[in-house]
């Protein structure tokens, strides 16, 4: 099961990466445990993570809503969904886990994370194999994101 103290510092980052860089207010939905292989959006970032923890942090969005993220980061608009958008998109993965994994540090669980990978395409199976998904949805102004953070933590706290 999954304990606030290991979750908080993905929700912290999250908030604090999409106010202060894409200057939008953020609403947490309903967090779930879920089990489906299936990502929910067609733009997903997924990032590896092994150390103290192991397993996969994956965002999930809508084109639609990548594009609207990639705009607020680049700061001009993004018609089209390419490169730009694409590396946009994957930094903002990156920065969010980077930080998150400062806050596992300070909790006591020292992680490595894995550079990002852009998958896209509507219902992409990405197995966790056997490690339960933790789902956070975060509604924007720019658009709904799901966080998916299924860790296996190996040191018992």
């Amino acid at each position: 099961m999954f304990r606030a103290g290991l979750v908080n510092p993905f929700l912290e980052s999250a908030y604090s990466f999409l106010k202060k860089e894409l200057s939008a207010e953020v609403t947490r939905g309903q967090l779930r445990l879920e089990e489906s292989r299936a990502t929910s959006g067609e733009v997903n970032v997924a990032i590896g993570v092994t150390g103290d923890a192991e397993g996969i942090v994956i965002y999930s969005m809508s084109e639609r809503t990548a594009k609207a993220m990639a705009t607020a980061m680049i700061g001009e608009s993004v018609p089209v969904f390419e490169k730009l958008a694409e590396s946009a998109i994957a930094e903002m993965g990156n920065i969010i886990t980077g930080q998150a994994a400062i806050g596992l540090e300070e909790c006591g669980y020292v992680c490595k994370l894995s550079p990002p990978t852009l998958i896209s395409g509507k219902g992409v199976v990405i197995s966790t194999l056997d490690i339960q998904r933790l789902i956070i949805p975060l509604e924007t102004p720019l658009g709904y994101l799901e966080i998916c953070v299924a860790l296996r933590y190996l040191r018992p706290k």
